[in-house]
């Protein structure tokens, strides 16, 4: 019988997706099954196993939790029993794990990569029993599944072994040479000095085992003390709770053996757990500990390989396709301009990322430049380059969980944003003053780029005349936090942010929540530039663009665009009326803006005075460099 992975009741840990790399989590051997009777193999309902695997989660696969969406599915694994007779029997497991174990994990991968990961790049981890069935996905599913297996950061198979015939056999295969190499495998058995003395039978440890260190993160027999230990996760032997805690555990691999040699104290054992541990593992195993002696270490090794793993996805903005425009320079001021959410991604199966090819992006950019950066184009030369952002259903979904958009963001879309604007200053600015325009997701990485990034490059950030960060709350306690950044007080300050969300009355009635709006926020009103709420009737509205259906073109109209700031909401509200969605958008738009939002017309209702207003502040910026 197949187990059934659409059911919940399947899986351990079906985690809230908030971060842009996954976990699949193989748990090592729970069901000992040493009674007489006991079954080969678990039962999805086994107490033993369902019990050891909150523990594991614990001790093990909480080491990636802080990095990614950590995924535990179950399955019917062998029993210690049974997988000891067939170890005794063959010289590995691998008899004991094709079949029922193997069958439930490709499985539950199928369904997690078909309805789950929604094209993230992911890690395979796993220990022991765990790990031999890691060792075998990698060498089965995914040499039939490369174009799930091409965005694998690493596979850390700990406490089984990698052989040198099983790189051979599976070219596909390529095993970790240092720290931040990526799509490549880690692997580690740990041992006592008497296991390597008595060259100890151990059941995790193949011929032409291969290992890497997990201290110093080599493949040699370089010695690494235990002052390069992290910290070890090890449980209180009074409470049971887990501690960070120093013992001792050095590293050094033995390259005959193919395992990782350490001098760190082990807890004492029950006499009956000793016997079956020595039985299996050798008189010094220490394969309980190859988690807990590494714990801070693997945590920071898989934030350096998934860093890296992002940094080698980075869009290469030297080349002229990576950007929608690079203009003729024919004014003194540019303006970078990173565009709202256009790639939606709403059917099933759809990546939560978009490729820079994506269709949405490329047929939406036209109408972007057209309604919102155009407004920069009297005054600046503008700059656009092309980002891997995330989709609308992806972003709505992190806003819903963690109350703002950040973590969808903070990889791919960040990065690419930030690689986008080191190559404009070295390569295309010339020195020259800059606007940083956005809106909506744009705005809300304008928003990480102004904290980030120009804290880091405060060269660029003096030449800055204003950051017009439209349609994504800007906080006060953004402020407090980032003494260097400032929020426009008027209609002409310089090198201030400028940023408004606007909505209808009911909006602020209804007090409705929004994807674009943040605890504390902060508006400027956008007819007459001031922070209160003092209100400006439509009567001082230079002009709006809005669409002429007929005609089939946008026009600078009356559309009856008021404004007033409510500080209390920090929001900016108009009375103008606004077109309905297409009633394939209206659901998910309502939910993302409320009811009476506004948020596709930030620019357009304001079209003139924006227009008016960054002429002004340039005019300022110009004025104090005389």
């Amino acid at each position: 019988m197949k187990i059934d992975y659409s059911q919940k009741a399947s899986w351990y840990q079906i985690p809230a997706v908030i971060k842009a790399v996954d976990t699949f989590f193989i748990y090592p051997t729970e069901y000992m099954g040493l009674n007489e009777g006991d079954a080969d193999y678990a039962t999805l309902d086994n107490e033993e196993m369902l019990n050891g695997v909150k523990n594991e989660y614990m001790g093990q696969a909480s080491a990636y939790e802080n990095s990614t969406n950590v995924f535990l599915p179950y399955y019917r694994q062998a029993s210690l029993r049974y997988a000891a007779e067939v170890w005794k029997k063959t010289g590995s497991i691998d008899a004991a794990l094709y079949g029922i174990p193997y069958d439930d994990l490709a499985a539950a991968l199928d369904y997690y990569f078909e309805n789950y990961n929604g094209g993230r790049p992911f890690i395979l981890a796993s220990h022991s029993q765990g790990s031999a069935m890691a060792r075998l996905v990698l060498k089965k599913y995914f040499k039939e599944h490369p174009d799930y297996y091409k965005r694998m950061i690493a596979a850390y198979v700990i406490g089984y072994s990698i052989t040198k015939e099983d790189l051979e056999e599976n070219p596909h295969l390529k095993f970790a040479t240092g720290e931040t190499d990526t799509g490549v495998i880690v692997s580690w058995n740990t041992e006592g000095r008497q296991n390597v003395e008595e060259n100890a039978s151990n059941v995790v440890v193949l011929p032409n085992a291969i290992c890497i260190n997990p201290l110093n993160w080599s493949r040699d027999e370089t010695y690494a003390p235990a002052s390069e230990n992290l910290g070890s996760f090890v449980a209180n032997e009074k409470t049971g709770e887990y501690e960070f805690i120093d013992v001792g555990a050095d590293a050094q691999i033995n390259l005959a053996r193919g395992t990782v040699v350490t001098n760190g104290k082990v807890p004492p054992m029950p006499e009956y757990v000793a016997k079956i541990s020595a039985y299996l593992f050798g008189p010094a195993g220490r394969h309980e500990e190859d988690y807990a002696f590494y714990y801070n270490n693997i945590r920071d090794n898989v934030a350096k390989r998934i860093a890296a793993y992002f940094a080698n996805l980075a869009t290469d903005y030297s080349r002229a396709a990576s950007w929608y425009q690079i203009p003729a320079v024919t004014k003194a001021v540019d303006t970078f301009f990173i565009y709202p959410t256009e790639y939606m991604g709403l059917n099933e199966g759809d990546a939560d990322y978009a490729t820079l090819d994506n269709e949405d992006v490329r047929q939406g950019l036209p109408g972007v430049y057209l309604t919102q950066a155009s407004v920069f184009e009297d005054a600046t030369n503008i700059f656009i380059p092309y980002y891997q952002q995330a989709s609308l259903r992806y972003a709505t979904e992190v806003q819903k969980k963690t109350g703002s958009i950040d973590a969808a963001i903070s990889t791919i879309p960040y990065d690419d944003i930030t690689g986008a604007l080191d190559y404009y200053f070295e390569n295309c600015n010339g020195g020259r003053p800059f606007i940083l325009a956005s809106h909506s997701q744009g705005s809300a990485i304008a928003r990480l780029v102004l904290k980030k990034y120009f804290k880091e490059h405060p060269d660029y950030y003096a030449r800055m005349v204003a950051a017009y960060v439209i349609g994504y709350a800007v906080t006060q306690d953004e402020l407090d936090a980032n003494p260097h950044l400032k929020f426009a007080t008027g209609e002409s300050d310089t090198g201030v942010i400028v940023s408004w969300n606007t909505e209808g009355p009911k909006n602020v009635e209804l007090n409705a929540k929004t994807a674009v709006l943040l605890p504390n926020a902060i508006s400027i009103n956008p007819i007459n530039w001031k922070r209160d709420d003092t209100y400006a009737p439509a009567s001082e509205n230079l002009g709006s663009l809005m669409p002429n259906i007929e005609a089939g073109r946008y026009e600078i109209v009356d559309a009856g665009a008021d404004a007033q700031v409510i500080p209390s909401r920090g929001v900016v509200v108009t009375h103008a009326e606004m077109e309905p969605f297409p009633e394939e958008l209206a659901e998910i738009f309502n939910a993302a803006f409320g009811p009476d939002g506004r948020h596709e017309t930030d620019y357009a209702l304001y079209y003139n005075n924006i227009k008016d207003n960054v002429a002004k502040r340039i005019a300022a910026y110009l004025a104090g460099k005389d």
